[in-house]
């Protein structure tokens, strides 16, 4: 019999990614959504659905949960999506706490227990840090999304007494269908391209064919649990990513967008992008996990050489 892995935030970039790899390994999967009827024909029949938001209480979840393999949190709302109103800023944070909270609720009303229950998080949890190498062991930060992710990450770890409870510190994800990147290239395709702030902070990035194998690897290394970083070996400043880019695509990486500028563009979502966090996936390579792309310019030739 097959074993299921319930997934919540699966209609995403990363979602949708990670279970077509999962259906490849054999599992069967159920999707939490609130919004099924929109999603159901866009993905593989096998897949079946539940509607989950809100309104749902965690008695109704854990009988949708009782008996599934494994849980994967992923759902919460864009952080690059739009300025840091405070509105935004409430709903970045809400789409994250309460999903959250509420799975981990229903995991400790479950009878039969899962394997494993993995809730991503964000590199963003060390705040700004200069040149300091970083990894699961240090201490967090305390800006916005600094707090916003410890508060995520307390939600999932109720949980832990219950289940091998990870949480997966994700860096900047490289991915050729969007995200990140795609807005990262934009200036370059334009001509305009060049680091941000002084270049000197460090970008946490992972490739998204790496992220999905290190969530596969996750569900199969049992002893893995707590927080675990999920981001390249080799994080690069932003000043040789940009040079990077520019190399990659044939374009000039000469304009620098000064970080006073960013600040009155965009807001508080600025200091995100100015931020530096020189991550090492320590627990990754300890266990004997192996990046395909370890180095920018191995991942941005794979993602842009047809761009």
């Amino acid at each position: 019999m097959k074993r299921k892995i319930v997934i919540n935030g699966g209609t995403g970039m990363l979602g949708k990614k990670l279970t077509n790899a999962l259906l490849l390994k054999g599992y069967n999967i159920l999707m939490l959504s609130r919004n099924p009827l929109k999603y159901k024909n866009a993905f593989d029949s096998n897949i079946s659905f539940y509607k989950f938001d809100s309104l749902t209480s965690s008695e109704e979840l854990s009988g949708v949960l009782n008996g599934c393999y494994g849980i994967i949190n992923l759902a919460g709302a864009s952080i690059a999506e739009r300025r840091w109103t405070e509105q935004y800023k409430k709903e970045l944070y809400d789409s994250r706490i309460i999903p959250t909270r509420n799975i981990s609720e229903a995991i400790v009303n479950l009878k039969i227990k899962p394997d494993f229950f993995i809730n991503a998080s964000a590199t963003g949890i060390y705040g700004n840090r200069g040149d300091e190498i970083l990894n699961e062991g240090s201490s967090i930060g305390n800006d916005y999304l600094a707090n916003l992710c410890r508060d995520w990450e307390s939600e999932a770890l109720i949980a832990k007494k219950h289940t091998r409870t990870l949480t997966v510190r994700i860096g900047v994800v490289l991915d050729e269908k969007g995200g990140a990147l795609k807005k990262l290239i934009l200036p370059f395709k334009l001509f305009a391209g060049g680091h941000l702030g002084n270049g000197k902070q460090f970008i946490p990035w992972v490739h998204i064919e790496d992220l999905i194998r290190s969530f596969l690897f996750i569900i199969d290394i049992r002893d893995l649990s707590g927080a675990v970083i999920a981001s390249s070996p080799n994080p690069a400043r932003n000043k040789d990513f940009s040079r990077d880019i520019g190399k990659v695509l044939s374009r000039p990486a000469f304009l620098p967008a000064p970080g006073s500028g960013l600040k009155i563009l965009l807001g508080e979502f600025a200091e995100f992008l100015l931020a530096s966090q020189r991550t090492v996936p320590l627990k990754l390579l300890n266990n004997g996990f192996e990046f395909k792309f370890p180095d920018s310019i191995s991942a941005l030739n794979s993602l842009l050489n047809d761009t």
